[in-house]
């Protein structure tokens, strides 16, 4: 018969020694420090969210404000109808000019100068007081018509003694004038002037 003797202790082996009251506390202590300062700074960062929140619905309050008060100050554009109608008058103007231009370009030359020299000769002598509205020329030159309009009706025959003095209106005989006074300004005058043909 065999024997077997244990020799295994119990005193051997490594027993885990239960955590002790102080050590608890101290994790627990700590576990609560650690919570404690993680909601001190979402407060924190809710605080600071909450006054940037109150700053920006301010800001907007004011802004929409100033907005209310542009309107206001500034309303809505409207059409214009004496700028329409200027625009209109230019673009009319513009037209005219470029027909000018296309009708003298497609003219023999010398028709141009003797054209060219009468509108010189119209532009570099004017007199105070008289204007020209509108110049119409025919038959290279040939047909004259001059419609303006002068401050008083004694400046039209000064006028008319200026043109005889150019050079470019010998033998020019004005034969029609009408003449027909402005109600709006007191003393003003329109004036129509119309060549004849020479024979």
């Amino acid at each position: 018969m065999r024997q077997q003797i244990n020799l295994f202790q119990d005193i051997l082996l490594d027993k885990p020694q239960p955590l002790q009251s102080r050590q608890a506390g101290l994790i627990v202590l700590i576990v609560l420090l650690v919570l404690g300062g993680f909601a001190l700074f979402g407060y924190r960062q809710a605080r600071s969210a909450a006054g940037q929140a109150a700053e920006l619905r301010q800001q907007f309050a004011a802004a929409s404000a100033r907005v209310e008060e542009l309107e206001r100050q500034y309303p809505e554009p409207q059409k214009d109808p004496l700028l329409e109608e200027k625009i209109r008058r230019l673009e009319q103007e513009v037209g005219g000019r470029k027909q000018a231009l296309g009708y003298l370009s497609s003219r023999d030359g010398g028709g141009n100068r003797k054209l060219l020299g009468m509108l010189e000769g119209l532009a570099r002598h004017p007199l105070p007081g008289v204007w020209l509205n509108r110049i119409r020329l025919g038959r290279q030159g040939e047909d004259i018509g001059l419609d303006g309009s002068a401050v008083n009706a004694e400046k039209i025959p000064d006028y008319l003694s200026l043109l005889a003095e150019q050079e470019v209106f010998e033998g020019k005989v004005f034969a029609r004038l009408h003449l027909s006074r402005v109600e709006k300004r007191a003393g003003q005058v329109d004036f129509m002037l119309e060549s004849v043909e020479e024979k």
